[in-house]
C-alpha cells in the first residue's frame, strides 16, 4: 500500500535561526564601530561591550551565531531544497529524485534527540527528516515496518550460520552478546529494555541489558540497527 507524506515548513527552528542572525549581526555591528560603521547605534554597542557579557558575545558570539543557523536551523535550508512529498510502498522509498529499495538498504540509525532516521544502502545514505513531513509518527513506523523485518531475517540468517554480527559496540553471535570485551551469554541475560534519558536540555534514548543483575546502558545512537538488534533480542529471549 502506498503512503504519501507532504513537505511541511519547519516552524520551530525559526527561533534558532533568528538566534543566530542576532548574534552574529551584534558582533559586526561591534566590529564595525570603529571603523565608522554603524549598523547599530553607538551607545548600544558601547553598552554592549562594557557589559558583564560584552567579551564573551564579542569572543564566542559569531561561532555562535553560525552553529544556531547552520547547524541547528539546518532544517530550514533542507526544506528549501525537499521536494513535496515524499513517499513508501511495498517496495521502498521515494522522494523526488531519491529512490531506496527497502532490499537494498544495509542499515537504519535513529537520532532520536533531532527525529531522524539514516537509511545506508548500497548506493550511499539518505538522511530522512520526520519533522518535514507530515504525520512523522506514521511514516517513522512505515519505514520501519518496512526495514526491520527485511534486516531481522538477515541477521538470524547470519547468526544461525555461526557469524558474528556487529552492533557498533556489541556483539551478536549464537552464543550471547559480547560488550566492552565480556560475553553476556543468553542464560545470564534477564531483561532488555529501551528507556529515554533527558540531561542538560538534550534528550537521549538508551538501550538497557540486565545481566545477572547488573545493568549495562548503552547510547543507541551509537548502536548501527538497534531496532533490528532489540527485535531480534526480544526474540531470542521470549523463546
Amino acid at each position: 500500500m502506498k503512503r504519501s507524506h507532504s513537505l511541511v515548513f519547519p516552524t520551530p527552528v525559526l527561533f534558532w535561526f533568528f538566534a543566530g542572525l542576532v548574534l552574529s549581526y551584534l558582533v559586526v555591528a561591534a566590529l564595525l564601530a570603529p571603523a565608522g560603521v554603524h549598523l547599530l547605534p553607538l551607545d548600544m554597542v558601547m553598552g554592549l561591550l562594557r557589559s558583564n557579557m560584552g567579551f564573551f558575545i564579542l569572543l564566542f558570539g559569531l561561532p555562535c551565531g553560525i552553529y544556531l543557523i547552520g547547524w541547528r536551523a539546518s532544517d530550514l535550508f533542507v526544506w528549501m531544497r525537499a521536494p513535496h512529498s515524499l513517499s513508501l510502498d511495498d517496495q521502498g522509498l521515494r522522494a523526488g529524485d531519491v529512490r531506496i529499495a527497502w532490499r537494498d538498504v544495509e542499515s537504519v540509525l535513529e537520532i532520536q534527540n533531532h527525529d531522524r532516521i539514516v537509511l545506508r544502502h548500497r548506493g550511499g545514505s539518505y538522511k530522512l527528516r520526520l519533522n518535514l513531513w507530515s504525520d512523522a509518527e506514521a511514516l517513522h513506523q512505515g519505514v520501519m515496518e518496512h526495514v526491520v523485518p527485511e534486516l531481522l531475517e538477515r541477521v538470524s540468517r547470519e547468526v544461525a550460520e555461526g557469524q558474528a554480527v556487529r552492533f557498533g559496540p556489541l556483539t551478536l553471535d549464537d552464543a550471547g552478546l559480547t560488550h566492552k570485551g565480556r560475553l553476556l551469554r543468553w542464560e545470564d541475560i534477564e531483561s532488555i529494555r529501551v528507556q529515554d534519558e533527558f540531561d542538560t536540555g538534550v534528550s537521549t534514548r538508551e538501550l538497557v541489558i540486565v545481566a545477572q543483575g547488573k545493568p549495562r546502558k548503552i547510547d543507541e545512537a551509537k548502536i548501527p540497527n538497534a531496532p533490528v538488534l532489540l527485535a531480534y533480542l526480544s526474540d531470542r529471549l521470549a523463546g
